[in-house]
């Protein structure tokens, strides 16, 4: 029988007699002259067996059939469909590759055959998602493009579905590649599907959406975030409520708009469709664990304990569901470690170290568990102000980097762990260390306004500890981007500000520029009326109104920053900065006024404050008694405290001391030339 075709001269009724194939009552009643018929209906016979699940007795069928019409393509691509639809079940996937050679025959007997192209198209991408295989994907959009040269005749319904696969198919492409382009080229092929019908199902706007959601993480554009949140509830319009992949990615867009607006409407928004989705699939890990990890983020950046308290219910619900869940205990483990942190509990902290140790124990080779567990130890470094633990998460966030380099959150996380430890050093190279980081985790998430301000906040620190003001210059820069990036940050992030002042006035402090001190007192004031206990502001408000009377020269300045001084003592009454700053202004006051008596109180005052500095360990204050003896004659006394201040190595610099007002005075004594002469002769890297 192998050798029989239908250009044979034994007729259909010997063929069918002597198949080894059990054959229907209706297909031995036909008509046997008519080898088409025949073909059809044993094709149609095999369709059913494969409907019945018997793959093998359909495939034989098919295969008699085409020995009966082996040049009629549409015989080809009934078989082709059938064997599609069979494929397309779990576990019989690999029945795709047979349904794409009978497309694939089909069109060599009739190359514009739109409905085989259109087909193996959909075949091939099948392939594609079950195999995760690019080369699948790349083939797929051949054949679907090629299926659109042939398109010219088809109504709009039929248009627009295929331009609905070829939108798929882009997307899965994009997924590989992680190119913007790719993710727009889908976004076209989906509009064009849409203005081609209006009557589209819910699958295909979150579909849609999803891919606007992919380029919005990609490019970090929220309007296709709120694009993509639009066709999500689209989708969700045109179905029941139990559509639960609409609520699951609804509340990922909404989450990720969250992000970058840091909106409590979002917020609320996000988890009431985290919720709605929970309601469909009350028993899924994944989304109790998506749903924990969203508000471990946003507990984190706003250090809100409630919102970490309610990812540890979340995250024990999907623990109860699934005890081998690593995530949950890692998620776990990190709120309870920032609570800990925020509420200085060491038993938190503890707890969550166990957590992730449990974690290790039920997954040792998950790595983001890495992760985690350097966040554990960060914590942790913090309460005991031992650098040691943030060297040691260091280690764990580069093991992750280790497998992916691609892992924003780590690169940051290891920037900020340098940071801790440059900034409480004072190391200019672990500074430079975090910077590195800073700036890699900012290449690969621009968007993200807390690595812009974790940035900035480096740099000036960096500028700070080498006195370099091209750091300070650059920091001010990031502070702009942060807050130009998250324009609510004026609001929710008073610390932004504070900081951003801070810096500005340093960077006067270089330039001597008014407006650097004019911009850091107004962003103080907004701080102050955000945060009114605000910890530092006085004292930074105080800082720039003394630095602004310095340029300006004008009393007003000076008393301004008294008064802020003094309201920063009575918060911290031993702070030594404080008390120096207090001490210096008064003497500045002392310069200024008219009035004798406010001057010699001024004075008097000044000493005392000075004084009271010095022995709160503060050697800076010893220069500034030497200034304040000279400016009142008291030479020896003003002698005394520059010997003093010699001894601790808390002179200013040579040059500053000669053009120094405060001591003109005691420039005029023998005892001081001699002394500056003693200065000059030291070699330079003992000068200070």
């Amino acid at each position: 029988m192998d050798d029989f075709t239908a250009d044979s001269s034994l007729n259909v009724k010997f063929f069918l007699e002597n198949l080894q194939i059990p054959l229907p009552k209706d297909l031995i009643e036909l008509n046997f002259d008519d080898s088409t018929v025949v073909a059809e209906t044993l094709s149609l016979e095999g369709e059913a067996c494969l409907t019945r699940g018997e793959l093998t007795q359909g495939l034989q069928l098919f295969e008699q059939a085409l020995k009966l019409v082996p040049d009629r393509s549409s015989l080809y691509f009934r078989q082709g469909c059938a064997l599609f639809e069979y494929g397309k079940d779990s576990g019989k996937e690999k029945t795709l590759l047979l349904a794409s050679k009978k497309f694939k025959m089909a069109i060599t007997l009739s190359p514009n055959f739109f409905e085989s192209w259109s087909l193996w198209g959909s075949a091939l991408s099948y392939l594609g998602k079950t195999f995760n295989e690019k080369h699948y994907f790349i083939e797929a959009e051949e054949k679907l493009k090629k299926a659109l040269e042939f398109s010219t005749s088809e109504p709009p319904a039929v248009l627009s579905e295929l331009y609905w696969k070829i939108a798929s198919v882009l997307s899965d492409l994009a997924s590989f590649s992680k190119e913007p382009m790719d993710f727009q080229l889908a976004t076209e092929s989906f509009q064009k599907a849409a203005e081609l019908s209006e009557n589209l199902p819910s699958e295909f706007w979150d579909e849609y959406g999803r891919a606007c959601l992919q380029i919005s993480f990609f490019i970090n554009d929220i309007r296709l975030c709120i694009k993509a949140i639009h066709f999500f509830k689209h989708a969700l319009s045109r179905c029941s409520t139990t559509f639960h992949m609409g609520w699951r990615h609804l509340s990922k867009a909404l989450s990720h708009l969250y992000e970058y607006t840091h909106d409590e409407d979002h917020f609320t928004q996000a988890s009431e469709c985290y919720s709605a989705a929970l309601q469909t699939r009350p028993n899924d890990v994944a989304l109790w664990l998506d749903f924990a990890e969203f508000l471990l983020n946003s507990g984190r950046k706003m250090r809100d304990p409630k919102k970490l308290k309610a990812a540890i219910e979340k995250c024990h619900k999907a623990y109860s569901l699934d005890i081998c869940s690593a995530k949950a205990l890692c998620l776990w483990g990190e709120s309870l470690a920032l609570i800990g942190e925020i509420g200085e509990r060491l038993d938190l902290l503890l707890e969550a170290q166990n957590k992730i140790d449990q974690a290790e124990e039920v997954e040792p080779s998950d790595t983001s568990i890495s992760f985690s567990y350097g966040q554990v130890l960060n914590s942790l470094g913090k309460y005991y102000n031992d650098i040691d633990y943030h060297f040691q998460s260091i280690e764990q966030y580069q093991e992750g980097l280790s497998k992916d380099r691609t892992l924003h959150t780590h690169w940051h996380a290891v920037g900020k762990s340098y940071y801790i430890i440059g900034h409480t050093d004072g190391d200019e190279e672990m500074l430079g260390m975090a910077l590195r980081f800073f700036t890699k985790a900012i290449e690969l998430k621009p968007s993200n306004s807390y690595y812009h301000f974790d940035y900035a906040l480096c740099l000036s620190c960096l500028g700070e500890v080498s006195e370099n003001p091209k750091w300070l210059e650059f920091s001010i820069e990031q502070f702009e981007r942060a807050l130009s990036i998250q324009r609510n940050a004026v609001y929710l992030h008073p610390e932004w500000l504070f900081h951003y002042a801070k810096t500005l006035d340093m960077f006067g402090d270089f330039h001597e520029e008014t407006d650097c001190y004019t911009k850091a007192i107004e962003l103080l004031v907004h701080v102050q009326m955000i945060d009114p206990e605000f910890k530092g502001v006085q004292y930074q408000m105080g800082l720039g109104f003394s630095h602004l009377g310095e340029i300006t020269s004008e009393i007003d300045n000076f008393y301004k920053a008294l008064h802020y001084f003094k309201l920063a003592a009575k918060q911290e009454e031993e702070n030594d900065m404080i008390l120096l700053d207090l001490g210096i202004t008064l003497i500045n006051i002392s310069q200024y006024t008219s009035d004798p008596a406010e001057t010699d109180t001024c004075l008097c005052d000044a000493e005392i404050k000075l004084t009271q500095a010095a022995k709160a360990g503060n050697l800076a204050a010893y220069y500034q008694l030497a200034c304040l003896y000279s400016l009142t004659g008291q030479y020896t006394q003003a002698m005394r405290f520059i010997e003093k201040a010699d001894s601790f190595d808390a002179l200013p610099y040579l040059e500053e001391m000669q053009e120094d007002d405060w001591i003109d005075g005691l420039r005029s004594t023998a005892e001081f030339r001699e002394f500056l002469l003693m200065l000059e002769k030291r070699p330079v890297q003992e000068e200070r």
